[in-house]
């Protein structure tokens, strides 16, 4: 069921509808980030009304460097869990500065689906390189490469860039995408400011809209959504996909940070 729809990958995509383009990634103009180190995101994830899942976003530092790294997992709880099992976690390393992706790693157990999957992104030869593992069956790694801008952001970097970014009714941005494939020019459109109850209160949002069905990332016809806090912040407060399986929406359960508390 969620397979199909790439549970943790919808919920995350939502997330990071209204970035600007690479260009405005390299931009001395934007708002210094509101971001902190050990900030973690949790989210209730329903399906049709129906509980689904929890995620969960965690910001931190890489070991190896001295860039940031995002960990995001997500679960099926209840009955959807006797029906389809999800238990995700990605990855990912990106510059503190500029949000540019590194690299992203995911492991997904999706039913019976079982894969290993890494991308780095190669920003001095502008491009990037798959490697993607099925543990279910035990074959060799499928490799491939992609062509990339000279900053590019996979599905979770985007996620934090977009935090700093100013948001302004009405505009709509363009931005480049790289998740395992040639790289998307998405369009999003700020629509509209919104009043969004979450399970640890109400917040005003900007709901942002990207056009990533009709074949531009997703094949089949559908909606996403997100609600973007409107403060310094920028927390995603609720994020939305409207599919042929339904409507599955992920609401802020919970923020640990001192600085939220």
């Amino acid at each position: 069921m969620f397979g199909s729809q790439r549970f943790l990958f919808l919920i995350l995509l939502v997330a990071f509808a209204c970035l600007p383009g690479y260009h405005n990634a390299l931009s001395q103009n934007r708002p210094k980030t509101a971001l902190k180190l050990g900030e973690k995101l949790r989210y209730s994830v329903r399906w049709r009304l129906i509980p689904a899942g929890e995620a969960e976003l965690v910001l931190g530092s890489d070991t190896q460097s001295s860039q940031w790294k995002v960990t995001a997992k997500a679960n099926s709880v209840g009955y959807v869990t006797n029906l389809y099992k999800v238990e995700d976690e990605y990855s990912s390393v990106f510059n503190n500065s500029t949000f540019c992706s590194s690299e992203i790693k995911k492991t997904i157990n999706q039913g019976d689906r079982h894969r290993e999957i890494s991308l780095q992104f190669d920003q001095q030869h502008q491009k990037a390189i798959l490697r993607d593992k099925n543990l279910a069956n035990g074959a060799e790694p499928k490799q491939e490469q992609f062509n990339i801008p000279i900053c590019v952001h996979d599905i979770l970097s985007a996620l934090y860039y977009s935090r700093t970014v100013q948001l302004e009714e009405g505009k709509q941005f363009e931005f480049s995408l790289n998740d395992g494939s040639p790289t998307r020019r998405i369009t999003a459109e700020v629509q509209a400011i919104e009043e969004v109850q979450t399970e640890i209160g109400k917040f005003l949002a900007f709901r942002v809209e990207p056009d990533v069905f009709d074949g531009n990332l997703f094949k089949g016809k559908g909606r996403l959504f997100v609600w973007f806090s409107n403060d310094a912040n920028r927390i995603p407060v609720q994020l939305k996909a409207q599919t042929s399986l339904g409507t599955i929406t992920a609401s802020l359960a919970g923020i640990e940070n001192d600085e939220f508390q």
